[in-house]
């Protein structure tokens, strides 16, 4: 008698990590959806789950085991907007024991340019949802912001350590930095991208004067 051949199923955890992988594949696509929408000029204040579900492709029901609600979308879409600009960011500072502070900074400004000019909606995004009632947002947007802050300070202070320099107080330089670049993106949202470049240029001029000053008043007697 010819037996059936058996079934082999796969391990647990290979099942439980295709599970997961569609489902953060399903995630992408809907905050890519929702993005676009936003993109077109949409407050997230005011689209809707179903809206974003049928951008994305999927039945409207299916949205829901992913977002409760468009509060809940609307701080994954600010996060991710974070996450990506903190990755700029990260990838500028890299070289930062390899060079000078001032020119690594001169580098992380022309990132900045570039990211603005390919996610000009996300920071949008990003500016709108400061003043969105839900305080959740403000408290997601400061939380980055901080991280970002930290580890721009972090990588200061050790590029400067490995130089045989340490006379600055690099948690305020990075706080100012960061402060001088949210004035520029609320300033440079509003101007055409050939005059981006050059109110940048004022910016770049203001942080090396601000590191300039910062070494120094740091240095010692």
């Amino acid at each position: 008698m010819t037996r059936s051949p058996t079934l082999v199923k796969p391990p647990l955890q290979e099942a439980t990590r295709s599970r997961a992988d569609r489902k953060e594949e399903t995630r992408r696509r809907i905050l890519d959806a929702a993005l676009r929408l936003v993109e077109e000029g949409r407050s997230p204040d005011a689209i809707g789950l179903r809206e974003v579900a049928r951008a994305a492709g999927m039945a409207a029901p299916s949205i829901y085991n992913h977002f409760a609600d468009m509060d809940a979308l609307g701080l994954a879409l600010v996060d991710d907007a974070l996450i990506r600009l903190r990755a700029i960011a990260r990838a500028a500072r890299s070289e930062m024991a390899q060079r000078d502070t001032e020119s690594v900074l001169r580098i992380l400004l022309q990132q900045f340019l570039l990211y603005m000019n390919k996610y000009e909606s996300v920071l949008r995004l990003l500016m709108q949802q400061w003043f969105n009632p839900n305080p959740e947002y403000r408290k997601t947007i400061r939380r980055e912001l901080a991280i970002m802050q930290e580890d721009l300070a972090g990588n200061m202070r050790e590029a400067a350590s490995m130089k045989g320099l340490n006379n600055s107080d690099y948690d305020t330089e990075s706080e100012a930095v960061l402060s001088l670049l949210i004035v520029y993106v609320i300033d440079a949202l509003d101007l055409d991208r050939s005059k981006r470049e050059e109110r940048l240029d004022k910016v770049e001029k203001q942080i090396m004067m601000l590191v300039r000053g910062s070494r120094v008043t740091g240095a010692p007697d």
